[in-house]
């Protein structure tokens, strides 16, 4: 294996001539320089990335802070392969790790990001815990790191140039407002795990579509999932066991809406001609169900690429890109599995 000893003698320059080249930390004439990466590309020689990251205090890595159980959900796995995407653009190696399951877990999953040397960390933040105010901590975190933090999926009131985040409501609310619009008005509703914030804001998104239309809110038709298939079978047959007075079902994501169609074709309950079925994060399964299953889609390209570019330029201290609040919010995605009343 080559040496930056046997680059120097082949390119007829010193060890600290090629050191120079390879690091761009001094003026160096262009012919000296085409000579090292000539010698470079006939030896074959690898730098050691290590060794000059050490060097330079830096290690072209940045974190990447993702909630436990990401492996369910599409949406997520879209989140990881961009980052990895933009990443690889910017010529960073990602590394990624997954929130422990402790109160501050997403800060003590940063924090071993940074003691790593990552030079910059992404967090998307899916608190498990809601009396636990991480908004507070996050930002406490911002001051404090020696690299910069940017948060997805959370809205920091004092570090609004560190955030970037969904309405959920919003989302929550598109499905429950076309089904009103197609003549549907008991409409029931499988959350989440409410002691997660995403689930506590698509369910608010529920409600308020209702109440907006002048439709109480009926606690008899809101269950509890844990995001999984079998989350969203077992919460469907518990509604089904409370009552079947309902013309429509909105779930918190897509495993849900997968596992409530399970146990609806088990009860004989048709979909879409009983019950309508609305999902949400639009994972790709749904077009291969009978009935394909309707959705909602949050728009991951733009909110990831985003991320990523406030991110390099808090890194690089360069003009951070201008947030537009209306590239982050969802849209509806309509399949066979809901129709008009």
């Amino acid at each position: 294996m080559a040496t930056m000893l046997d680059v120097s003698r082949k390119a007829g320059v010193s060890k600290s001539t090629v050191s120079r080249v390879l690091n761009g930390t001094a003026k160096i004439s262009e012919a000296t320089r085409l000579a090292v990466f000539k010698a470079i590309e006939e030896l074959n020689y690898r730098p050691n990335v290590l060794a000059q990251s050490l060097s330079k205090q830096e290690t072209n890595t940045i974190g990447l802070v993702i909630p436990r159980g990401s492996n369910t959900s599409q949406y997520l796995a879209l989140l990881i392969e961009i980052s990895q995407e933009l990443a690889d653009q910017a010529g960073k190696f990602l590394m990624i790790t997954q929130v422990s399951d402790e109160v501050d877990g997403g800060v003590k999953s940063i924090r071993s990001l940074v003691d790593r040397r990552c030079d910059a960390v992404l967090y998307y933040n899916n608190s498990f815990f809601d009396h636990y105010n991480d908004g507070d901590a996050l930002s406490d975190l911002i001051d404090e790191l020696p690299v910069p933090l940017v948060v997805m999926n959370c809205y920091l009131p004092r570090h609004p140039d560190h955030c970037v985040w969904f309405d959920h409501a919003q989302g929550g609310r598109l499905a429950v407002d076309y089904l009103l619009s197609q003549g549907h008005k008991r409409i029931a509703y499988i959350a989440g795990p409410l002691s997660q914030r995403t689930a506590q804001l698509r369910l608010q998104g529920y409600q308020e579509a209702l109440l907006s239309s002048g439709i109480a809110v009926d606690p008899i038709l809101i269950t509890e999932g844990d995001r999984l298939y079998s989350g969203g079978y077992s919460a469907c047959h518990q509604l089904l066991h409370r009552t079947r007075d309902f013309t429509a079902i909105c779930c918190f994501n897509d495993s849900t809406a997968v596992g409530a169609l399970k146990a609806l074709q088990e009860k004989k309950v048709s979909v879409p001609d009983d019950v309508s079925l609305f999902g949400f994060d639009n994972d790709a399964v749904l077009d291969y169900l009978t009935p394909s299953i309707s959705s909602v889609v949050l728009p991951a390209h733009n909110f990831v690429t985003y991320a990523m570019r406030l991110l390099l330029a808090h890194l690089n201290q360069t003009e951070l890109p201008e947030f537009d609040a209306k590239l982050f919010v969802g849209e509806l995605v309509l399949r066979t599995s809901s129709k008009p009343l």
